[in-house]
């Protein structure tokens, strides 16, 4: 356990701002909740009920065994938790929820993959499979079969006759522990004589464990996620890591510095490449195992710089140096779990870090372990990206509430009178009400058909022209050199393409869907002026805030065109003639390039159009009830002079309280 938690409170300042805010917008919202009627009351309770539960997801990629979990294991403040030394079988994804409010008092879950999941790695050999299908890699699909006959028949073998009633179920617990972790998440190593007979029971058909824990240093909920390494042999890794980074707002990849992005990391750049470069954070552990750090680290940065480049990622992505062990036994408060080896690359770290011959502090072995500039690091990005957004998100949902309440009591001190208009332009206000939703309804839809047509388009377009330039570039090869050699184009010309596309979708959507949100504001607005005339003011309703477009994550998926050496010289061996080579290829590059598109329309494309109707819908709504609420009232009695009279006073107070606290937000929001 962690004897010097306080060390973890490291990196917190670069959250100040936010929380900050966070609580101003609090007080604000309850301000206007003691000036609001019922249904701008249980708004506003919504409103800070997103707040309360805002989660920064950060989730920790890189290679098998390249400490990942040791890494999450300090971050969460408990050395040691997650196993450190994953089989390779194993395919968990782990989330700690730090801070977040456990489900029904549940502390652990373990869920397990559907039938049908686990069917489509049996039969089909998961992803991997399907590459070797579509490539026509018999041998290498004979092979997987073996080694998947071999993992179900371990499986089958641990669980007996449970085997077939777990999946597509799950278990939960009121506590977790090491060995209840290691149980479904580690297979350990069956040869071992001292491992559990427990370890690993589950790990084969376990799809991912999520734990809830309380750590006060962190000012924030967290979702930490350690996912597997995505170097496996069936590529389940690499889809379920893609997964799990979708909704993720802050990337750590974690290398292990003897082997910084070697050519085994081309599956992690691929993904990587395709996040905004603020969201990547490089942690080079195990410094503690370079023979002199010192002149080492410079090199390796180097080197990862040179490689970032080449996979076109801004080389002023945030690389930070560190070791895992060293910050667990400053963390433990325990240096004796160093080795010899360890320490004595620590002392020569220490020395030229200036810290001269004074003794080793646990503070300052802290300091060198990374980690305080990997929380910095991370807390940055939450504050910048998730934080800000969600902030201005609430802020901005709060002002429109603060109208509404406004315009509500402004109509409340007019109802019985005839300042309130019952006729608009010859309609009802219900009319001209639903008029206006469902002309937006389908002004929304329209323009979503259109957006998702355009992108559609632009990236079968991609996938044309890739294949053409490959399918010349072949024939040019066997026209110079024959059926002899062996020939591959480059796959990296496809996913810029397809990238382009899909940033061109973006600009067009947020410049579009901007333009739609503005008018429909606009009219809405418009029918509150109609409504209560010059009683209003200064009044204003603002558009819903643009939805994000998430990064295109699918589009670095492994494919059949990046897999070398034995495959390709198979698949070249086994055809011959010009026609042959053409066609084949043609259908193969075709086939993998789709493979992208489909995943980029369904996972991606799709979600944003629909966030971008639910947005419209949701805000649509909540007007029509306030404006609804207001039409009513017009036909209500006064009621007596003497009553209007008495609530004058306190109506006043409420347009004063109201207009602090739309001035308040809005100078925040400037």
């Amino acid at each position: 356990m962690a004897r010097n938690d306080h060390l973890l409170s490291v990196g917190n300042e670069a959250l100040a701002p936010m929380t900050t805010a966070m609580s101003a917008l609090t007080s604000q919202i309850d301000q206007l909740t003691e000036v609001a009627d019922a249904r701008s009351s249980a708004r506003l309770a919504t409103l800070k009920t997103r707040m309360e539960n805002f989660v920064a997801s950060v989730t920790f990629v890189g290679q098998v065994k390249a400490g990942k979990s040791s890494v999450v294991n300090i971050m969460a403040g408990r050395p040691g938790l997650l196993p450190s030394d994953v089989n390779p079988w194993t395919s968990v994804v782990t989330t700690l929820n730090i801070n977040a409010k456990p489900p029904g008092g549940v502390k652990s879950r373990f869920t397990f993959f559907e039938q049908e999941e686990w069917d489509n790695l049996m039969v089909g050999g998961g992803r991997l499979g399907e590459l070797a299908n579509r490539a026509g890699a018999d041998d290498e699909m004979e092979d997987i079969r073996r080694q998947i006959a071999d993992m179900k028949a371990k499986s089958e073998e641990r669980l007996g006759k449970h085997f077939d009633l777990i999946l597509g179920q799950s278990h939960q617990y009121d506590y977790f522990d090491e060995e209840l972790v290691q149980r479904y998440v580690c297979l350990g190593d069956e040869d071992d004589p001292d491992i559990n007979p427990k370890t690993g029971r589950f790990a084969d058909v376990t799809k991912a464990a999520e734990l809830y824990m309380d750590i006060p240093q962190y000012p924030i909920a967290m979702k930490l996620c350690d996912t597997p390494g995505v170097n496996d042999t069936f590529m389940v890794r690499e889809q379920i890591t893609l997964r799990s980074l979708r909704g993720s707002e802050v990337c750590v990849v974690v290398l292990a510095a003897s082997q910084a992005l070697t050519t085994m990391d081309m599956a992690l750049m691929r993904i990587i490449a395709q996040f905004e470069n603020r969201q990547i954070i490089l942690f080079v552990n195990r410094i503690d195992e370079l023979e002199d750090p010192n002149t080492q680290v410079p090199e390796i940065r180097d080197r990862i710089t040179e490689t970032l480049k080449q996979n076109n990622i801004a080389t002023d992505t945030s690389i930070v140096f560190g070791s895992a062990i060293w910050a667990e036994a400053a963390l433990t408060g325990n240096p004796d779990i160093l080795t010899d080896e360890s320490r004595k690359v620590l002392n020569k770290f220490y020395l030229a870090a200036g810290f001269g011959s004074e003794s080793a502090s646990l503070d300052k072995i802290w300091a060198l372990s990374g980690f305080p500039d990997l929380l910095l690091a991370i807390n940055e990005r939450i504050a910048e990206g998730a934080g800000s957004r969600m902030v201005e998100r609430i802020r901005h949902r709060a002002r429109n509430v603060a109208s509404q309440i406004r315009a509500t009591s402004v109509a409340k001190n007019l109802s019985g009178s005839d300042s309130i208009l019952r006729d608009l332009d010859g309609v009802s206000p219900e009319e001209a009400i639903s008029t206006i939703l469902s002309g937006y309804e389908k002004k929304a839809s329209d323009l979503t058909a259109s957006l998702r047509k355009k992108v559609t388009e632009r990236l079968a377009g991609a996938e044309a022209n890739f294949v053409k330039r490959a399918t010349d570039s072949l024939i040019a090869h066997l026209e110079e050199n024959g059926e002899q050699g062996t020939w591959q184009y480059d796959p990296a010309g496809l996913r810029t393409l397809q990238k382009a596309a899909y940033f061109s979708f973006a600009r067009n959507m947020r410049k579009d869907v901007s333009a739609l949100y503005a008018a429909a504001a606009a009219d809405i607005e418009a029918v509150y002026h109609q409504l209560l005339g010059n009683h209003l003011g200064e009044f204003s309703i603002e558009a819903p805030i643009v939805p994000r477009v998430p990064p295109p994550l699918g589009i670095g998926r492994t494919i059949a065109l990046d897999l070398q050496s034995t495959w390709w010289r198979r698949w070249w061996q086994r055809r011959k003639g010009f026609e042959a080579y053409a066609a084949d290829y043609t259908r193969l590059i075709a086939s993998e390039a789709n493979s992208i598109t489909k995943d980029l329309e369904e996972n991606q494309v799709a979600a944003v159009l629909e966030n971008v109707r639910a947005t419209l819908t949701e805000f649509m709504r909540e007007q029509k009830e306030t404006l609804l609420n207001i039409s009513q009232s017009a036909g209500q009695g006064s009621g007596q002079s003497a009553a209007l009279a008495a609530t004058k006073q306190s109506e006043k107070s409420r347009e004063e309280i109201l207009g602090d606290i739309l001035k308040d937000l809005s100078t925040e929001a400037a």
